[in-house]
């Protein structure tokens, strides 16, 4: 079930046990209420084995999200950067959508990172690192194209977190779709339809940001 552990290296049938039962635990309950005791008792295994294989709990969830992380990677920019920006827009967007809503991910594995985004932990700064950044220079690249700015432009980087704003707001907020448009199925199809949605959506936008982009510039204050 869990082949993702095994192809980040965890060979030890102890740790594998213990990347289970953490990922269940901090699934149900997050990582402060998680203790260290349950997710032995969920593996098998003796209370020492945390700290035998990770140090401690921090050290356990922080490999788990590595290897979250590790299963979430986004299409590299230079696979994108070949094609006109526009359709590298509409492709990075549906790319976010099929990772974020993939059927055969472990059931823990939205629930660990959505706690982890609501309650952040010194942990993080590896999901930072090691997911989120590299999806957000993607990103900057393929914008900073459409509007005209270089990537880390305050504009480009505003464009940019507006559109994953649209994107987010399909995955975390389907409980909420679910009541207010009920016919509303999360299928491959449907998925499509959004992607193209968002891309036209933000194009247009971008399109207005780009004829206005040499009248003003964003500064972003700096706290004294």
């Amino acid at each position: 079930m869990f082949d993702s552990i095994k192809a980040a290296g965890g060979h030890d049938e102890t740790r594998r046990k213990l990347l289970d039962a953490a990922g269940e635990v901090f699934a149900d309950v997050g990582y402060q209420a998680a203790t260290v005791r349950e997710i032995c008792s969920r593996a098998g295994v003796n209370l020492a084995a945390v700290n035998y294989h990770f140090g401690d709990k921090l050290g356990l969830y922080t490999e788990l999200l590595k290897i979250t992380v590790a299963n979430e990677r986004a299409t590299t920019e230079d696979a994108l950067r070949a094609l006109p920006p526009e359709e590298a827009l509409r492709r990075f967007v549906l790319g976010m959508l099929r990772q974020m809503n993939q059927a055969d991910r472990p059931s823990w594995n939205t629930k660990v990172m959505t706690h982890e985004l609501a309650h952040p932990t010194p942990a993080l700064a590896v999901v930072v690192e090691h997911m989120i950044k590299p999806k957000a220079r993607v990103l900057y690249g393929i914008v900073g194209r459409i509007i005209g700015r270089p990537p880390l432009d305050p504009r480009t980087r505003m464009c940019a977190h507006s559109i994953v704003g649209q994107i987010v707001h399909y995955v975390h907020a389907r409980p909420v779709i679910a009541l207010l448009w009920p016919e509303l199925k999360m299928t491959p199809q449907t998925f499509e339809e959004i992607a193209d949605h968002i891309a036209e959506f933000s194009l247009e936008a971008l399109k207005g940001i780009k004829r206005n982009c040499k009248r003003t510039t964003p500064t972003v204050r700096r706290s004294k």
